[in-house]
């Protein structure tokens, strides 16, 4: 996407939230997917009964999309699960479409064949963001149960690029692929496609189990591999040299120690995650708090002021690693049950990370 672009979503962000209206929405189609990775947040097998019964048909999307539409939404991103999975995804996707919206699409890229290479030229999505969860079938195997879907995944990317379908690569860093990591960025390179990495993982509460993640300190390293790849041996000292000089003095707030912040991100305040059972909620790693969907105007409503209660501990503000860590109103509650709990994991890897900088500054 071009400089221009990204400078009218900035500016179109810009008034979304000085007016708090809702500029950009998720749509969790299905809980459902064909890869049974072992990091997931909602975790559901593709043919999951529970969840093919519970979902929400086209019509009821499509519905709470022209309402949305309607208060504001221009941006809105189909995600999962698996959404290709689903046997109306088409008529999603277009009746999206058709009433103006700019959509993109979270996928696992494996259910993308030929036709549905097709598909995406004769109608193409804002941007297709496909997850590549490394670079190897060794490593598909172990982390997402399918060997045989690596080589499906990276030839349907190449099919894409070289159709001119807008794709940006997700990767998510885990102890399974963490070695994969400069091949990926390699691979990236070879097709000019951006990479938006993930080196902190969520504890799956909307799914249950446990966290099959990196320690602090390896997801710490893997954040500061992912920038090397990124940049360059060269240029990364360059860039961290010049972020060190423009970070901020760290200064106490005028309540001192004793209050947080609200979410500093755009969560409920110019956007919106719907589940795929119908509710609405800030950000998707939230397991609250959620407001039924079917009127999006109420749900929105309810958001903004559920919004307004959510503060982050007064050490996270005033805490000199702030900057370099992944704290936020999500990560607080999946981490310690609670928006106001200290998430001593993050604050690990922050110091860690702080840690690596410095050191290659100092190189």
């Amino acid at each position: 996407m071009s400089a221009e672009y990204d400078k009218f979503i900035s500016a179109l962000f810009a008034k979304a939230d000085s007016a708090s209206f809702p500029l950009s929405g998720a749509f969790e189609l299905t809980s459902r997917c064909p890869l049974d990775c072992k990091m997931c947040y909602i975790h559901r097998k593709e043919n999951d009964c529970d969840a093919l019964r519970r979902e929400k048909s086209a019509g009821w999307w499509l519905d709470l999309a022209k309402q949305a539409s309607k208060s504001g939404m221009l941006l809105l991103l189909l995600t999962g699960g698996e959404p290709l999975l689903r046997k109306d995804f088409d008529e999603i996707y277009l009746g999206a479409k058709q009433l103006g919206l700019l959509v993109s699409v979270n996928t696992n890229a494996l259910l993308i064949d030929d036709e549905r290479v097709r598909f995406f030229i004769e109608h193409p999505p804002q941007r297709l963001n496909i997850s590549l969860y490394g670079a190897s079938e060794e490593t598909y195997r172990s982390l997402c149960g399918n060997g045989e879907a690596y080589e499906k995944v990276r030839s349907a990317i190449v099919k894409l690029v070289e159709a001119g379908v807008s794709v940006k690569l997700n990767l998510t860093v885990t102890e399974y692929n963490r070695h994969d990591v400069a091949q990926v960025y390699d691979f990236a390179k070879q097709y000019g496609l951006p990479v938006q990495t993930v080196t902190y993982m969520f504890p799956p509460l909307r799914a249950g189990g446990t966290a099959s993640r990196l320690s602090a300190e390896q997801a710490a390293q893997a954040k500061f591999e992912c920038i090397r790849c990124k940049l360059g041996d060269e240029m990364l000292g360059r860039f961290l040299s010049a972020a060190k000089m423009s970070l901020p003095k760290g200064e106490v707030g005028e309540c001192g120690d004793t209050c947080g912040e609200r979410i500093p991100c755009r969560a409920g305040l110019s956007t919106f995650w719907v589940t795929w059972d119908g509710f609405m909620s800030p950000c998707g790693m939230m397991n609250k708090p959620f407001f039924k969907a079917d009127d999006f105007s109420s749900a929105w409503s309810q958001l903004q002021k559920a919004r307004q209660d959510i503060i982050l501990p007064p050490k996270c503000r005033n805490c000199d690693l702030r900057v370099y860590c992944d704290v936020c109103a999500a990560v607080t509650l999946a981490e310690t049950g609670s928006f106001g709990g200290i998430p001593e994991y993050v604050c690990v890897k922050a110091a860690v990370y702080k840690k690596l900088c410095d050191e290659r500054i100092e190189n």
